[in-house]
């Protein structure tokens, strides 16, 4: 499919194939019909991705994350946080409709052929949450249903200013979110004016006035900012005309250098507007589904959606007038040019061809001449630990391996990587891949909660599979894989977990020579994550337990060539939300011999620590690491140290799995040790503060 873009340092927007996105839970894949050009902001958009690098991390924040990160993790940390941000284009649009084609696990408000509204970019096909959709009412034409999100900025933005009938309201800046400002206000029964220098936005409107002085009146009861400028003006000329008391919002993007004195001697109120409503930016609403009780929260993002669109359906708003331009989406990279005339578009609708656009499914393209020396690989994830990690890597042996195809849900981030990798991404999407006689194996490296889906997928389809960690976030979806293997022929199957792959964990295995550890402790200092990062939601990450901890529960299975047979876990109660987080962990594990490992997971300390402790003891034998990197071990009366420079053994990992595939080497997991570990990560994510020990089996 074609999806509109702007490459990083190319001024010229530019239209990009890429593979047809696929719905995951509660999402809906929906066939645009019309998407809104918002020229502000998208040309704000198009100037940001042309900043120089240099530009963008001046910004003081940027640069104490840096050197924090550049401190604690090295230049390659720093390097992998920015690099996908610079390889992936910057998708443009925000306003759209369409027919709903396809729905995601756990969708019930929508079914297929379904006309609605959605914050979708401008693409052939998108995929949005269901709460990000609304339904759009027979009475209301597409063409002015596309409008409803920039519709829903404007009347949060008018909510805000809670004003109401015979209210005086001024808006300052009449680009398209301006113009629905004013009309809504004035739909609800308010006087209002708007102020534009441009004489082409305030028409022939009796209302409309070049700047505040022009204004018939002095004292206001809001003004809502939805201009976009670098200027302090516009905030400054607010303050003159609102009266005691009065409330300012700003909806547009505005420098907030605000007089104190202004703002004391008249009490005056600012709120800065958060784009359509309650739910924006918000991952419990709008990844999760989740809503907010509407005794609590009345207007929502996509109430906000429905309450628009039921303004268009009964004719309180009329908005036909503000469609400058009508385009064939097909000539959309061409409309941006005139972005910098004078006589600048308010908005642009653009029009989809739906007769011409792509089926879901994607034709095959030329086989690839056989190569039997090399495994043929099909990668399912596009995120940061493919292109910082896997991809390199792979491409480093290439030798041995080589990528036929990359899928990801969006589509875009998997097609950016195959460009930027050199990589002719013969198989674009999931089912492709598992449906390819060509592939050998397949790498799933997604976000965690479908890996199981993704590891039975591959196991049905006869291939081998190298799946990140966590396996599962579930005990009933072990159950499910485990089915699969049983049903299946010659089942491979690898897990991530790298760290015993490393040279130093080799060294230390070696020098036990067949004499099992006894005691393995394993300290984590990582930084600290956001509470909606998707590592933390339970559906979507599972925790950082099961998604990074895991490693040392591996670890302490490898060490000591036993099973984990029971496991606790205890972290402090969040104040708060009164709930347990995994933000500082202990973990308990007792293995099947009577070994013990005792793993802290910390994530508030001294950036000075490294990231991983490592610490390994035997009857006679003792090793401490840090970061896989320095090891100071004990034997006998020896007390030694040994430097490494591998890393933590991704790439040992990667090569091993590909000769496994090739039957060179036996699988290094066992089935009963991939369970056990994973059902051990499991528990310990699910039963914090337990109280008691969980039994693995």
């Amino acid at each position: 499919m074609k999806q509109l873009v702007v490459e990083k340092n190319n001024p010229e927007p530019i239209l990009w194939e890429t593979p047809v996105p696929k719905p995951g839970p509660g999402e809906v894949l929906i066939q645009n019909h019309y998407s809104v050009v918002s020229t502000g902001t998208e040309t704000a958009t198009i100037e940001s991705a042309n900043k120089s690098v240099a530009k963008k991390i001046q910004n003081s924040s940027n640069i104490e994350k840096g050197l924090e990160l550049l401190e604690k993790e090295g230049v390659r940390a720093v390097w992998n946080a920015v690099f996908p941000k610079n390889i992936l284009p910057i998708q443009l649009g925000y306003s759209s409709c369409g027919k709903v084609v396809e729905i995601g696990e756990g969708v019930k408000n929508f079914h297929v052929g379904d006309m609605v509204v959605s914050n979708g970019n401008h693409a052939e096909y998108v995929v949005v949450n269901q709460n990000l959709c609304s339904r759009i009412p027979s009475a209301t034409s597409d063409k002015e249903a596309a409008y409803t999100v920039l519709g829903s900025i404007a009347l949060h933005g008018l909510r805000l200013s809670e004003t109401s009938l015979g209210s005086r309201i001024v808006v300052v800046g009449l680009g398209i979110v301006g113009q629905l400002v004013c009309r809504l206000g004035e739909a609800q029964g308010s006087e209002v004016f708007g102020i534009d220098p441009d004489e082409l936005r305030r028409g022939d409107n009796k209302n409309y006035f070049a700047s505040i002085n022009d204004l018939p009146i002095d004292e206001v009861d809001s003004v809502i900012i939805t201009a976009a400028s670098d200027s302090n003006e516009p905030i400054e000329a607010a303050t003159k005309i609102a009266r005691n008391k009065a409330k300012i919002v700003v909806v547009g993007d505005i420098p907030l250098n605000i007089s104190r004195n202004e703002f004391y001697y008249k009490e005056l109120e600012l709120v800065v507007s958060k784009s359509y409503g309650p739910g924006r930016y918000d991952k419990q609403y709008e990844v999760l589904g989740n809503d907010y009780p509407i005794e609590y929260v009345r207007w929502t993002e996509n109430r906000n959606f429905e309450a628009f669109l039921k303004l268009l359906s009964q004719d309180q708003i009329s908005i036909q007038d503000l469609i400058t331009k009508e385009v064939e989406f097909t000539e959309s990279p061409d409309i941006y040019t005139s972005f910098n005339s004078e006589e600048k578009p308010l908005s642009v609708l653009l029009r989809y061809d739906i007769k011409t656009q792509p089926k879901i499914q994607f034709e095959k393209n030329e086989l690839i001449p056989e190569n039997n020396k090399k495994i043929k690989i099909g990668l399912i994830g596009a995120g940061n630990f493919a292109s910082t990690t896997i991809i390199p890597i792979l491409k480093d042996l290439k030798k041995s391996c080589q990528i036929l195809g990359i899928a990801s849900s969006g589509g875009l981030s998997s097609e950016a990587l195959a460009k930027n990798f050199k990589i002719k991404n013969k198989y674009q999407t999931e089912d492709e891949i598992f449906e390819s006689d060509e592939i050998d194996a397949v790498f799933v490296l997604t976000q965690h909660f479908n890996h199981a889906d993704l590891v039975i997928k591959s196991i049905n389809s006869g291939k081998a599979v190298y799946v990140e960690k966590p396996l599962a976030l579930k005990v009933d979806d072990i159950t499910r894989i485990e089915e699969a293997m049983y049903n299946a022929e010659d089942p491979k199957i690898f897990l991530g977990f790298n760290r015993r792959f490393s040279n130093a964990s080799q060294f230390i295995k070696e020098k036990l020579n067949g004499s099992p550890a006894n005691a393995l402790n394993f300290r984590f200092s990582v930084p600290k994550l956001e509470r909606d990062h998707w590592t933390n939601i339970k559906e979507i990450g599972g925790g950082r337990i099961v998604g990074e901890a895991i490693h040392a529960i591996d670890l302490g299975t490898y060490f000591f060539d036993s099973l984990p047979q029971n496991i606790s876990s205890h972290s402090p109660i969040d104040k708060e939300l009164d709930e347990a987080h995994d933000n500082q962990v202990f973990i308990n594990i007792n293995y099947a011999n009577g070994a013990h490992a005792a793993v802290q997971y910390f994530s508030d300390t001294n950036n000075n620590l490294s990231k991983e402790r490592l610490e390994i003891h035997g009857s006679d034998n003792s090793f401490i690491v840090e970061d896989f990197q320095l090891m100071r071990y004990l034997i006998g009366s020896d007390d030694k140290s040994k430097v490494f420079s591998d890393g933590k053994g991704h790439k040992q990992a990667i090569e091993t799995f590909l000769r496994y595939v090739r039957n060179e080497v036996p699988n290094p997991f066992t089935w009963l040790e991939i369970k056990s570990v994973s059902l051990a990560g499991i528990y310990a994510q699910n039963y914090l503060n337990s109280g008691s020990q969980k039994s693995i089996f």
